[in-house]
């Protein structure tokens, strides 16, 4: 009789039990599906909104592509998939970050380009106001000699005109 109890127990454990497990696979998918929907919506920028991804906008149309985004993932879909999907039907400018391919290689290239060319034009800025400098400190030398002896002189003459 006791073996028929624990039996009974055991039955009545079993859909409990079974029921906390499927819904704990359910809460983890679910909690999946929506980390790879923001991650997507995140690389996304919204057509309507200026500066804001998917992730970011409240605009109807960000909304109504999430709903695509969490549906193409619940169907299995890649997230190069789902992003080839939006590229298709918005073009490149849909891109968080545009392809490096084309006309874009110019927006990936021209801080690299600015920065050493703006080096180099600071660098010979310097380099040519120092020899400048240089040259200019050289010609003074040069003229501050006679130039002294002739101030020293034209003073020693005013100073002779005052005492006499």
């Amino acid at each position: 009789m006791c073996k028929l109890s624990h039996l009974t127990k055991l039955l009545y454990l079993l859909p409990i039990l079974l029921l906390s497990l499927i819904t704990g696979i359910n809460n983890s998918i679910s909690e999946n599906i929506d980390d790879q929907v923001s991650e997507i919506s995140s690389l996304l920028m919204c057509p309507v909104c200026q500066g804001q991804s998917v992730a970011e906008s409240n605009s109807d149309l960000a909304k109504d592509m999430r709903s695509i985004i969490r549906k193409k993932v619940q169907e299995g879909e890649s997230q190069e998939e789902i992003i080839s999907y939006f590229v298709n039907r918005y073009g490149d400018s849909i891109l968080g970050s545009p392809p490096a391919k084309g006309v874009n290689w110019l927006l990936w290239l021209l801080p690299l380009f600015s920065l050493i060319f703006g080096g180099l034009g600071m660098g010979l800025f310097i380099y040519r106001s120092r020899e400048t400098r240089i040259r200019n400190k050289n010609l003074s030398d040069e003229k501050s000699i006679p130039n002294e002896t002739e101030y020293f002189d034209k003073i020693d003459k005013d100073l002779k005109d005052i005492e006499s």
